[in-house]
């Protein structure tokens, strides 16, 4: 029995059902088959604009100059501090801020004392040498004339005046070179800049072309980025460029391309694009990550549209929907250069019509519309 029941339930069920469809949708006495469907979109005049064409590109912040600082003489390093103009010091750390011939080491200096005291003396005695063999030539020359001596005697006493000039050229070489190792055992900053790296500590014994000290120029910056082959044509010297970096995100640094390497890597295929900017304010720092955008391109009172917005592109053309007297009308369109979310339509739209913005997607040609806002449309 309650098997005959529940049957006689789902029977009426179903023939509820079945009524209401066919009063809700069968046609009827003096009414079209099917009403017109009106879509709700959103609609934006089509206006002119500008827009850029860019190059994206990644690449590493880098100091526009390093310097090692080395040692030009060997010894034991006495002082590892810089010397201001006024005498203060200060010891040698990374991070100190440093100036062109700024005092960094200095290297012990008596052995070079001792050799420029010798040099001294060394050219003394071949100037009272050389004194010497100029008076004795001198008088030799004398006896010469008057028949005295040979000429043997005359051209022995030229010879040792010329040996003693010579021996006095190569004392003051000699002079020369102590004075220079002397002065090389002061280390001073060959740049303007930052210390980067101390390699050595202060009483160690350092050996002629060891690094004491890397110093960088920090006032610009240079970023090193490889351009895929197929834009090789389109970088020049010159060019604008953006650049973003993680740690100041919601900021914009501009610059321009300073050098085009002139061969592609063998091996990437790629060309080699240096980007270099002013750091005044020292924000940048050497390994930071950098996102450059290089400008090809700039096109100003051109149609431009949200990217979004253009269908098709695959199979067939590019196209958007425009409303005209109330309907969407399909247009296609020529899309010319693209940037980020927007890109420039080269033909088939006008500045001054209304073009679909939202709702593009249930549209056909033809189709009846409801313009309204976004708001609306949620």
């Amino acid at each position: 029995m309650k098997v005959f029941r529940r049957v006689v339930y789902w029977i009426v069920v179903l023939a509820v059902v079945s009524a209401t469809f066919w009063f809700a949708y069968m046609p009827r006495s003096g009414e079209d088959v099917v009403e017109d469907k009106v879509v709700p979109v959103e609609v934006e005049e089509v206006a002119a604009g500008s827009i850029t064409e860019t190059i994206e590109l990644t690449g590493w912040i880098r100091a526009s100059q390093v310097v090692d600082v080395t040692s030009k003489v060997a010894g034991r390093i006495e002082s590892l501090r810089a010397v201001s103009d006024t005498g203060n010091s200060v010891a040698v750390e990374e991070g100190l801020i440093v100036r062109k011939g700024q005092q960094l080491a200095v290297i012990d200096h008596q052995v070079y004392l001792a050799q420029l005291a010798a040099a001294q003396a060394s050219v003394r005695a071949r100037q009272v040498e050389l004194a010497d063999a100029e008076r004795e030539k001198k008088r030799i020359l004398a006896l010469y004339e008057s028949g005295s001596i040979t000429e043997q005697n005359r051209d022995r006493a030229i010879t040792a005046a010329d040996l003693a000039a010579a021996s006095l050229s190569l004392a003051k070489a000699n002079l020369e070179l102590a004075q220079i190792s002397l002065r090389e055992s002061t280390i001073v900053s060959p740049i303007d800049g930052i210390v980067t790296a101390k390699h050595i500590d202060e009483g160690n014994m350092v050996a002629l072309g060891q690094r004491i000290v890397a110093v960088a120029d920090m006032k610009t910056v240079k970023i090193v980025a490889a351009v895929a082959e197929r834009y090789g044509s389109r970088v020049a010297v010159g060019m604008p460029v953006r650049i973003r970096v993680d740690a100041f995100e919601n900021r914009e640094f501009e610059a321009q391309v300073y050098s085009v390497h002139p061969a592609l890597d063998e091996h990437t295929h790629t060309m080699q694009v240096e980007i270099r900017l002013g750091n005044d304010e020292s924000l940048l720092k050497p390994g930071m990550f950098a996102r450059v955008t290089l400008i090809t391109n700039r096109k100003d009172a051109v149609v431009v549209v949200p990217r979004d917005i253009v269908l098709g592109g695959k199979i067939d053309k590019h196209y958007v929907y425009v409303i005209e007297d109330g309907a969407a009308r399909k247009r296609f369109v020529e899309i010319g250069v693209v940037e980020g979310a927007r890109c420039e339509v080269t033909d088939g739209l006008q500045a001054g019509e209304r073009l679909v913005v939202n709702g593009m997607n249930y549209l056909a040609d033809g189709m009846n519309v409801e313009v309204v806002r976004i708001e609306d449309i949620r």
